[in-house]
């Protein structure tokens, strides 16, 4: 069964204004299908719905991207947030996830903004981590950190050439912001692999 939320009850978990909110629901969102400010009805939204919603606010809020960047990266990143569970109803099928990726605990995307040769931006690259382990070590009498990953890098959908100059890279722990999310949701975790 699915549950649906309203605009007070989200902004009100995520400790988010309401109007900041609505603004936000209404830049990451397709139009609301029952109608608009008119229509006498309120919005209601999925867990998948105030995911895209809440993830596009810390994209803005937090990581200082414009709303048309945002726009963007939700959309390129969209298969990939469905493929790997974040989306609970997004239709994908979960088989045949090879035992390597049963042993993610930590999911990181770098964020990479691509320049042509004379300096535009013309969309972004994403490096997927996935982290396996980490623990603390000793190398010399310094303690340090020891990680265990996999990475994957997400080329521009657009399919332009390889992005080679980068105009600035911004890590977005997405497994973090999805713990909070969940957590202040009050929901369990559709994340499969962090189960």
């Amino acid at each position: 069964m699915i549950r649906y939320y309203t605009n007070r009850q989200l902004s009100g978990r995520f400790n988010i204004n309401l109007a900041k909110w609505k603004r936000w629901s209404r830049e990451f969102l397709p139009p609301d299908p029952l109608g608009g400010h008119q229509s006498g009805y309120a919005r209601q939204y999925t867990q998948d719905d105030a995911f895209t919603v809440y993830l596009g606010g810390h994209l803005v809020a937090d990581l200082r991207f414009t709303i048309p960047e945002t726009k963007r990266i939700l959309t390129d990143l969209s298969t990939w947030l469905g493929e790997n569970g974040f989306y609970k109803n997004s239709g994908v099928e979960h088989n045949g996830v090879d035992d390597i990726f049963k042993m993610i605990d930590i999911f990181e995307i770098f964020i990479c903004s691509g320049t042509d040769g004379s300096g535009n931006q013309n969309g972004f690259t994403y490096a997927v981590r996935g982290i396996i382990s980490k623990k603390s070590i000793k190398v010399k009498g310094y303690a340090v950190e020891e990680v265990q990953y996999l990475e994957k890098i997400l080329k521009n959908p657009d399919g332009k050439k390889d992005q080679d100059a980068f105009g600035g890279t911004k890590l977005l722990h997405i497994t973090d912001i999805f713990r909070r999310f969940c957590n202040l949701l009050k929901v369990k975790l559709a994340y499969s692999v962090l189960n």
